[in-house]
């Protein structure tokens, strides 16, 4: 869950391997982080104390490690001068004076700028403690059905937010083909080739996933879907491929993830996204936040595209909650007296295909 990741983030014990990746420390080495890991750490709290505020003001709750991604990816981003922003100006300025001791006299990687090296180091450690707590969790639980649905609808395209494999290891344990956009496994990779066609599930990840990684290959530069160490992966000759990038292509942050969604691998997802979300009249949720505003508009434009389109939400907890939600609050009563939004209370855990069927595009 979200807290208990940053909590692990802020709380736990890291460490900066010499392969550039972090891990979380081991008995022997100790409670605390250290070295490279401690200083990310601690800037990662200055951060956190600098935007609770605001996050407390407006929505009564303090910052998890989506905000502080978002907020760290800024700084780096304005430092750097690929974004520049005035309107975080003096919050970097009060960030870089209270985090002086982390960065000052420090190695640093990007511009001579020890300052903007720091709080890259920081978003590294971010991504880092997602993998690390996302691959704890091996086998799918609850997700029967999915492959439920798969299985007895024609044509199903799964949308998921998720970064974990699970939906994906839940349908490979039922027999049930799908296709993600990769290619066919050529010795421990999966080249990406907008391979959507040909079977009737369709998976897309529009946050990306814990097993993509940019290689080199001899023809182009592109992401492939390994299930193993990225470092140690090999082509269908036995080969080891060339890794370009150490870490996992998955998004994190709010705010900032939407800079990906028109471009690159994540902008042809969801390019797909689109196109095959207008060719069905119902998507069922369960598990969304409805705080993505890029994927709010596109599902607010999918909404009003056909009046056949609607929402079914599977939601055990309170209705208000769905109600207080930025998306819903001032559209609910006009879409659900339309018969565009339904409210199930249960989890998606809790159904069965018989509770799914009447929602089915027929």
């Amino acid at each position: 869950m979200v807290g208990e990741i940053t909590d692990s983030l802020l709380q736990g014990a890291w460490w900066r391997h010499t392969d550039g990746k972090f891990y979380p420390c081991q008995a022997h080495q100790g409670p605390v982080s250290l070295g490279e890991a401690l200083r990310a750490q601690e800037f990662l709290r200055i951060v956190k104390a600098e935007i609770d505020p605001h996050l407390e003001a407006r929505e009564s709750r303090t910052a998890n490690y989506e905000d502080l991604y978002a907020a760290v990816l800024q700084i780096v981003q304005d430092e750097t001068f690929e974004i520049i922003n005035p309107m975080i100006n003096r919050s970097i300025a009060a960030i870089k004076a209270a985090s002086e001791h982390l960065y000052e006299g420090q190695e640093h990687h990007i511009d001579k700028n020890a300052f903007a090296s720091l709080a890259d180091r920081a978003c590294d450690l971010v991504q880092w403690a997602v993998y690390h707590n996302l691959a704890k969790a091996k086998a799918p639980v609850s997700l029967e059905l999915i492959a439920d649905v798969a299985a007895n609808v024609e044509v199903t395209d799964i949308f998921t937010l998720n970064h974990d494999p699970l939906i994906e290891r839940q349908l490979a344990a039922r027999g049930i083909p799908f296709s993600d956009g990769f290619g066919d496994k050529k010795g421990d990779a999966r080249i990406y080739g907008a391979k959507w066609d040909g079977k009737p599930v369709r998976v897309l990840k529009l946050h990306g996933s814990t097993n993509w990684y940019l290689f080199r290959f001899p023809e182009w530069d592109q992401f492939a879907s390994v299930d193993t160490n990225q470092g140690y992966a090999k082509d269908e000759n036995g080969k080891l491929l060339d890794d370009l990038s150490q870490k996992p292509m998955f998004l994190t942050g709010t705010t900032v993830k939407e800079q990906a969604y028109g471009v690159g691998l994540v902008g042809e997802i969801f390019s797909k996204f689109r196109e095959v979300l207008s060719n069905h009249h119902t998507l069922i949720c369960c598990g969304y936040g409805w705080g993505d505003k890029g994927i709010n508009i596109r599902l607010g434009q999918w909404l009003r595209d056909a009046k056949e389109n609607r929402i079914i939400i599977l939601h055990g907890g309170s209705k208000d909650e769905i109600l207080g939600k930025r998306f819903w609050y001032w559209r609910w009563q006009e879409y659900a007296a339309a018969g565009k939004v339904v409210l199930v209370p249960r989890w998606f855990a809790g159904c069965t295909l018989a509770d799914l069927e009447p929602y089915f595009d027929m």
